[in-house]
Order: structure tokens, then sequence, then C-alpha cells
């Protein structure tokens, strides 16, 4: 974020400050920011004294935590729900009550059973005298249906689709149309309503009330030709006001909704007449010239002819002056026209009615063949093939064997391309001839090559799978009727690109097959071996998924992937041995199609992955593994020297001298803040912590991981944050115990490091109220860590509360201690807090009884 926080439209400078470190950190670091703030701000929701801008201010940046972590990273934040709900109910502005109507829109699942709750908020705010507040209960209603909300805001709502706002009157339709997907019956009593409000002044209540009555037409709460008749007078009666191009959404609408009915002659004259009408302007009337002719696209030749006849011209014949423009937005709206007139009105293919192109122009149609615009080539091709297949189809051989001029121009997935857009065109809705036609083409662009030397073209590849998916169940049947029949055919060839093909397709509609999986796993394993590794991997997993849906798997499958593996390199013998271990493993692999996100070949795979990674993570943990480490055993000292050789087999290391508790302290790192990892003070009946003994594993530890998170301690405790200050203790010589180790591995608990360290969190609040009668405050320009360590450098023992821990949640607590000896006096005491800001600077606030300290701290933070 390169823009000042004045300027950046942040809610507050924690959130300024929050989208800042998002910005600037990798995407894994940046999951671990959000979800560390999602915890910070469940910690800061749980207060008692939380106000409703602050409730309003969490609730924000719980939403932009949940929507910036990357996909797969789960943030549950229902744990907001009773607050967002107090928001909605509770907020003094229309800007509070919204945010706390969108955090439950977006949060809460819709049987949650806090809904029960959000009702009598927006049976309020629909009761309400100000628009404003209506229109967001009404906002919420179209965002969140639910059905537990009907019975108490029916009556209202019927009432407010006669409200005088514009803006009420359309979202009560809006409301309406909603929450009809949860209970049909409210429509049962608002369409006569509904038919006055397609009447309304105002275009954006049309729009709305269009939308309604479709729906009651759909649920035959209107009948069809009230429906039609209501449709087609407001077109007409839009139409006569010739609204501009610019501003003609209500007439795209119209037409749209018109276009649903059984269009009279009547309907199909005012198209025209539009039509005609707009053909002049150009581009800024091509949205409703496609409108018009998607509509026409349905009628019968007889009352397209009545129509034209009544209007004394034709659609075609409008739109000619469209094939010489250079836009191709033009040409598209120009072939789009010719696409949806039936040919018999302009190809001269009937007697009655003569051609309207011209030779010039019909061969400029032609000449789209060759477009840049793939949509456009397309449409040419469904246009010639209405009018003649057999152009179409002498095309498709000529270039199937190379023969066109412009083959040899374009390049080698480029002609593919073409070439299966033609095979769309000419198999229309017959998978079987689609899949014939898919083999032809990729035998002819492969080559007659040995099959491991061929290349796998990708384009085929994502054309067929995507013409596969948008395609019916009867075109989709056939299509993998025909193709998985080519595995049980032992003289069949198949190319590399129809091998990846089918493994996609295997793994996504096996179970419409015709084929028995068993069948089709015999011939997949059979000719594995004969492809490159890439295309053996493919077919490996694939056949792992065929697997699962076998009883047994064939002993001659086994037996090639035994033998494939004898002669594969790493990847594939790993991929060999995973198939031969799990195809044994039924329970195994139904839990792993279990488990995958989708029936697609990339999925399984995924699924597969995270279950051999799981299968490697028990083992590593298994106990088995590991030597068991005997307990810590003492040993005596050596009385004339602080560290004895170890005998053999065995590591010994001399324990540091006990400490003792008045040394001067000394900084070790420097870090972020952190509080005691007991959150406790130890008492001195126990032991003092600072003649605690440093254990040889506390060292270890601390050698590996330098802010000390993972020193282990005698009881579980809470997790360590990092630490700005660490107390080391100067070590002198004196008598020392050794301990023996079998091992690394601590088997015994010891005391922590942490635990000797002076940080007390709950001190700093005592020592802040006693020290009220003498307060400063002002602005650092330094970071937080810098000031830290400016006041390391004052030689004073420190104590240090995170930000995170009450008092003064959000501000890192210093407690400036006296000396040891001083007792217990208000002499070289102070209590220092600092906020971070967003420019790495801080504010402070300062609080000692002690002139001179105060001055030294005061010089030191500036």
């Amino acid at each position: 974020m390169d823009v000042p926080f004045s300027s950046s439209g942040a809610m507050s400078r924690a959130h300024y400050a929050l989208v800042r470190k998002i910005e600037s950190a990798t995407p894994q670091a940046a999951d671990q920011l959000l979800l560390a703030e999602v915890q910070s701000i469940r910690h800061q929701l749980g207060r008692s004294t939380l106000t409703l801008k602050q409730s309003k201010e969490c609730l924000i940046l719980l939403l932009y935590c949940a929507m910036t972590v990357n996909p797969g990273v789960h943030v549950d934040l229902e744990f907001a729900l009773p607050h967002a709900i107090n928001l909605a109910e509770a907020g003094h502005t229309v800007q509070d009550k919204r945010t706390g109507y969108l955090f439950c829109a977006e949060i809460m699942p819709p049987e949650h059973e806090l809904q029960l709750m959000l009702v009598n908020s927006i049976r309020k705010d629909l009761e309400s005298p100000t628009v404003p507040r209506i229109c967001l209960a009404l906002d919420t209603l179209i965002q969140s249906p639910s059905k537990d909300v009907i019975p108490a805001i029916q009556t209202r709502l019927y009432d407010l689709l006669s409200h005088e706002s514009v803006d009420v009157r359309r979202r009560a339709l809006l409301a309406f149309n909603r929450l009809a997907e949860q209970d049909p019956d409210i429509l049962k009593d608002i369409a006569s309503k509904a038919r006055k409000r397609v009447a309304d002044p105002e275009p954006a209540v049309v729009l709305a009330a269009l939308s309604l009555c479709e729906t009651l037409a759909r649920a035959e709460l209107l009948p069809k030709d009230k429906y039609h008749r209501v449709i087609s007078d407001l077109l007409a009666a839009t139409w006569s006001r010739r609204p501009d191009p610019a501003h003609g959404r209500l007439l795209v609408t119209l037409i749209h909704s018109v276009a649903e009915t059984t269009l009279s002659v009547r309907d199909v004259q005012v198209l025209l007449d539009i039509i005609r009408h707009y053909a002049p302007m150009g581009s800024p009337a091509y949205a409703i010239i496609h409108q018009c002719f998607s509509a026409v696209s349905g009628c019968s030749v007889e009352v397209l002819t009545r129509a034209q006849a009544a209007s004394k011209t034709s659609f075609v014949q409008e739109i000619r002056h469209l094939l010489t423009v250079q836009d191709p937005n033009g040409l598209y709206v120009f072939i789009h026209g010719l696409a949806s007139v039936d040919p018999k009105l302009w190809a001269g293919t009937s007697q009655e009615v003569p051609a309207v192109l011209e030779g010039w122009e019909v061969e400029r149609v032609m000449k789209l063949l060759d477009s840049e615009d793939k949509s456009i080539r397309k449409q040419t091709l469904r246009v010639l093939w209405r009018v003649d297949s057999n152009i179409v189809e002498s095309y498709y051989a000529r270039a199937l064997q190379g023969e066109l001029p412009l083959t040899s121009e374009l390049g080698f997935d480029e002609s593919l391309s073409r070439l299966l857009e033609i095979v769309d065109i000419i198999c229309g809705e017959d998978g079987e001839s689609y899949a014939h036609q898919l083999r032809s083409v990729l035998k002819a662009m492969e080559g007659d090559g040995p099959l491991n030397k061929r290349p796998v073209l990708q384009d085929a590849v994502g054309e067929t799978l995507s013409r596969m998916h948008s395609g019916d169940s009867s075109w989709r049947s056939g299509c993998i009727g025909v193709l998985f029949s080519t595995l049980t055919d032992p003289d069949s060839e198949i190319d590399p690109t129809l091998v990846v093909i089918l493994t996609a397709l295997l793994c996504e509609y096996l179970q419409l097959s015709p084929i028995s999986p068993t069948d089709i796993l015999r011939g997949l394993g059979s000719r594995v071996s004969a492809y490159a590794a890439s295309i053996q991997d493919a077919c490996l997993v694939t056949m792992l998924r065929i697997s699962s849906e076998c009883e047994d798997v064939p002993a001659e499958v086994v037996s090639a992937v035994e033998s494939l593996r004898a002669h594969a390199g790493r990847h594939m013998k790993r991929r060999c041995e995973q198939f031969l271990s799990l195809c044994q493993s039924k329970e195994s692999l139904k839990r792993i199609v279990t488990d995958a996100s989708s029936a697609s070949l990339p999925d399984f795979v995924v699924a597969l992955e995270k279950f051999e990674a799981g299968k490697q993570r028990s083992a590593s943990r298994s106990p088995s593994i590991f030597p068991t480490s005997p307990p810590l055993k003492p040993h005596s000292p050596e009385p004339t020297s602080s560290r004895a050789s170890p005998p053999s087999g065995k590591l010994r290391y001399a324990a540091y001298d006990p400490p003792r508790p008045t040394h001067r302290l000394r900084r070790l790192s420097s870090g972020s803040s952190r509080h005691s990892d007991d959150g406790s003070t130890r008492g001195r009946s126990y032991e003092d912590p600072m003649s605690l003994t440093v254990t040889a594993g506390d060292l270890t530890l601390a050698a590996q991981t330098s802010d000390l998170r993972s020193i282990s301690s005698g009881s579980p405790r809470a997790k360590l944050s990092p630490l700005p200050v660490v107390q080391i203790l100067d070590e002198e010589s004196s008598t020392a115990d050794l301990i023996a180790l079998d091992s690394p591995f601590m088997s015994e608990p010891a005391p922590s490091i942490a635990s000797t360290l002076s940080i007390v969190e709950h001190d700093f609040e005592e020592t802040w109220n006693a020290l009220e009668s003498s307060t400063s405050r002002g602005w650092c320009e330094s970071s937080i860590d810098a000031v830290l360590r400016r006041l390391q450098g004052l030689q004073r023992r420190l104590k240090v509360t995170e930000r995170d821990r009450p008092p003064f949640e959000g501000d890192l607590k210093v407690v400036v201690c006296p000396d040891g000896n001083a007792g217990p006096t208000k002499e070289g005491l102070a209590a220092i807090r600092l906020k971070e800001s967003d420019d790495d600077s801080c504010l402070w606030w300062l609080r000692c009884e002690d002139e001179e300290l105060r001055n030294i701290i005061k010089a030191t933070l500036r």
C-alpha cells in the first residue's frame, strides 16, 4: 500500500497497519498473520467493556481476514455472530446496522440457530419510518433470505410494494422474488400487485417487477397468456418512446422476456421495427440488435414471412451493410443475424423467396471462415451448415488433408483448433460421431511415428474435455461409449493424446461407462508400457481409480505393472509400487476416492498424495523407530574438575553453577514482547527463580531456537511469544553436579529457562495505578523494537508484558524495576506503555515519581 492512512480508505489505523503487513508478506506468512489477528480480535470481543464502535471495527477486520486468506485456509468466525446480531439490533447509525447485517449474511449458514435472533431486528427496521433503514432490512432479505423470517414480515412486505420511495418498491419486489425460493406460497396474493408494478413510471421498478412476474409464471400463479400480454404491451409501449440505445437496458430486458414466450406476428413486427431503427446507429445499438435476432431465432418461417410482408422489409436486408464494417462486433452481429433467420428467407433456397445477398456478399461470407475471431468462424460454419451441409463437409475434408492454402500459414495448434471447430459443427448433438471424428483428427495431426515419440496435443485435450462438460447427458453418453470401447479392442492403436483424454474421462465418468471396469483396466494395463513416462504416470493413477471399482485386479495387469517397474526410472518405479500396494487394499482406495474434492483426475491425484503423505507421517511418529531413553541418572561430581569425561556410549554435561539472584542482566536478543511462560509469579517459598539450574537439554534447545519457543518445562504452558529482553545470569565457578544422558532427548521434565525470566504480566497494573500522580506522554519517531533496545541500554531490570495481555490490550507494557536491594519503594520505579503506529513510530505514556529516572527515560524516548 503506497498511500498514506488519510487517503487509504481504511477504517482505522489498526486496519491500515494490518493491510500493510499482509501486502508485504509472503502468502504463507500472510495467512499466519491473518489467523493471529482473528485470535486477537476474538480475545477483544470477550471484554465486558466492549463498545459498539469497537465491535463494528472488529467485525470489519474479521471479514477482511476471512476474505484475504488463501484458498483452502479455513477461518471460523461463528464466535462473532452474537456481536454482529447485537450490532444489527442496537446500532446507532445505518452504517453500524449494515455492518452487523453484512457480517451475518456472509458468515451465518442458512439454517443456523441464530437466524431467529435476526427476525426481530429485520421486522423493526422494516417498520421504521426512515427509508434507509427499510432499504437496509430489504437488502438483508435479498442477500440472505430465510424461511423463518417470512411469517413476521410478510404483511409489511406486501404494503411496501406501494411505498412512495422508488428504492423501497424495487427492493420489496426483489425481496419477494428471493423469499419465494424458500417458500413459493408467499407469491399467492401478490400477482395483481406485481402486474401493477410492471406499469410503474420508474424503469428500475419495472425491471424488478418483470423478474417477479417471470417467477409467478413459472410457478403457474400467473397464466401464461396474461404474462405474454403484459410483456407484449409493455414492449410496444416502451418502444413507442424510442429510447436511446445507450439507455436501453429496459428494452433489452423486455426483448429477452418476450422471447421466453411464443411470439406473435405483432411482436415480430415490433422487433423488426427496432432492428430497422437501430441498425444505422452502429456499435451503441449492437446489443439491442443482437437481442432482437436471438428472440426471433425460434420463430417459424410462417410468422417471420407475415411480419416481413407487413413491414415491407426483411431482417437480413436491414443488416446487409454490417458485412462490410471493420469492427468484429459488427461482423458478429451480421453473421448472428443470418444464423437466427431461416435460410429460406434469405439464401435463395426456395423459389418463392429470392436471395437477399448478392454474389460478392456470399463470397465475403465464405471468407469469414478464415477470420481470426473464433466466434465469427463457428457462427459462419453454422450458417453454411444450415444453407448446405455439403459446403462444410467439403471444407472439412480439404482442411483434414492440408489442402487449404491457409492451413500451411497457420501454426500447428491453430490448425488443430480449427479442425475441432468444424468437427463440433458437423457432428452437432451426435456424441458418437464426434468421438469417431476426433480420432480421425488426432491421427492426422500426430502422424505415424512410434507411440512413445508422438506429441501430446494439449489443445485437443482441453477442447475435448470442455466439449464433454458442456454436452448434455445423451451426447456425453454416446461419446464416452465409443471412446471407452477403443480400450477393449486389442487391434486398435490409441494415440498418446487420446490416451490422456481417456485417463481424464475414466476418472470423471467411470460410472457412465457401458464397459465393465475390469475390461477397461485390462485394456489400459496392456498398453501402458508403450507410451512415454509422463503418459504412463497418468495411466497408472487412472488404473488405481478404476481398481477401486473392480472386485479383483486381473493378474495380467499386475504382471504388466511389475514388468514396467523393472525398467522404470525412480518416479515411475515409485508409482508402480504405489499401484501394486493399493490395488490390493480396496478400503484405502475407496477412502482416497471419497476424500477427493471432485471426480476429476487432478483432484484424485491430490487425494492420493495426501494419503501417501499421511502414511509417511504415521510411520515417522511410530514409537518403535526411536530407542527409548532411560530416565536421567544423577552422577557424583568430580572434586577436581567441573566437567567429567563421559564414559563410552553416554553424553555427560556439566550443569551450570547456581547463579546469584542479584546479578546484573545482560541482553541476549530482541524482538517483539513476551510474557511469563506460566502467566504467574513464583513464590519465594518454592524457590527463587534466579537460582534455578539451566539444564543441558535447555541449552540444546536454546541453541536450535533463538526465540526459546521450544524449551520444555515440567508442566503444560501457553506457547511463548518472541521476547525483546531475555535475562541471562553471569556464570561463576562453583561446585556443580554432572548430568548423564543416554540420548539427546530429555525424558524427565526439567525447569524451563523461561521460568527464570523476571517478566510478570499482572504486576504492571498495580505499578501503573501506584504511580498515577506523575504521568507524561509523547510521540517517539522510532519503532517499539528500537525503543526497547534503548531502554535495555539503561542497564536496568525490565519487566515486559505483551500487547495482547491485560491491562491496556494493544499496548506493550514495560516496568523499569528498582535495584533488587532497594526494598518496597517508588524510587527507581517506572511504568511505560507503548502503542505502535502504522508508520513505524509509537505513542508512549510514562508514570514515574523518581524525577531523575523520569528525565532519563523521557530523554531516551525522544
